[in-house]
């Protein structure tokens, strides 16, 4: 294991950027969120990701998301998204995160062209990671991007000093699996929630979760419960699946943020293509919700 890369272990959240009603950056809120996150025990936040619409977001409204995110962490680890479909735009992001002192950065492959070479992705990837001396963990989210972290690229990838691991939300435990049996000197993380216990059973690095943003606590205890026993483990992880059974009926980024509004924190938009749930569909979000014990009554 390379001791550079130790510190990235844990349970980071895939945190939400939040947007006002009209779609515009609400920085306003971000502290109250990222508080919501301290206090419930995380280890660190993924910035301007999947969930923080990262792709919906300028180059120059990614920077200063992260730099808020960035003067309100506290002892919280801090995780750039850099990934774009341009590479000047990911080195450009990539080495700005670097400036303000990141702790890694997570990379999506160029998702536009599909079914793209090896060697193509490769050198994409390479000029990322050559961009700034900071750990940098690649994306694999296939399902989204259509372009998987294959191994035919790792072989290409693996023994450059600033490749840190791997976020596979691929959500199939036997490619999570291979990343950790097949790289042992790199950080993998899990990215679907259903695999955490996994993860950590198989000593993984831990878990990127979007789930955590309304339900941190959820995912902590998993967590918590894999450093104790598997029986514990097992028991944190079936009651995490019962939480995932019912959200993934629903608009994941949109119904994360209506959650939060019965949880004490603002009501926050999004931005398109995303839409924000519609009363009728909220209300039975939460319903169901209170009814399996995950939000108090209201």
């Amino acid at each position: 294991m390379n001791t550079r890369f130790e510190h990235l272990r844990g349970l980071m959240t895939a945190i939400l950027t939040p947007f006002d009603l009209e779609g515009n950056l609400a920085l306003e809120h971000f502290p109250a969120l990222i508080e919501f996150q301290r206090q419930a025990g995380v280890d660190g936040l993924v910035v301007c990701g999947t969930n923080g619409e990262g792709t919906a977001l300028s180059v120059a409204e990614r920077k200063q998301v992260l730099e808020t995110a960035m003067a309100h962490r506290g002892d919280l680890k801090i995780v750039a998204g850099t990934g774009a479909t341009s590479v000047t735009d990911a080195v450009e992001l990539t080495r700005h995160a670097a400036e303000v002192g990141v702790d890694a950065v997570l990379v999506l492959p160029p998702f536009f062209s599909k079914k793209p070479s090896a060697l193509g992705l490769a050198d994409y990837f390479h000029r990322v990671l050559d961009a700034a001396d900071v750990p940098a963990l690649l994306y694999n989210i296939p399902q989204f991007s259509e372009v998987p972290i294959s191994d035919d690229l790792m072989k290409l990838l693996s023994a450059h000093p600033n490749l840190a691991g791997v976020k596979d939300s691929a959500g199939d435990w036997t490619r999570t699996e291979e990343f950790i049996r097949f790289y042992p000197h790199l950080r993998i993380f899990a990215g679907s929630d259903r695999l955490d216990a996994a993860c950590y059973a198989a000593h993984g690095a831990g878990c990127i979760s979007g789930g955590a943003n309304a339900f941190p606590e959820f995912l902590v205890a998993v967590r918590d419960a894999s450093h104790r026993s598997a029986e514990e483990a097992d028991r944190a992880q079936t009651r995490l699946n019962a939480l995932i059974d019912i959200m993934i009926h629903y608009p994941f980024i949109s119904s994360s943020k209506s959650v939060l509004t019965q949880r004490g924190l603002p009501r926050l938009g999004v931005r398109p293509p995303i839409t924000v749930l519609e009363s009728g569909m909220e209300s039975r979000l939460f319903v169901e919700l209170r009814e399996a014990g995950f939000l108090a009554a209201s």
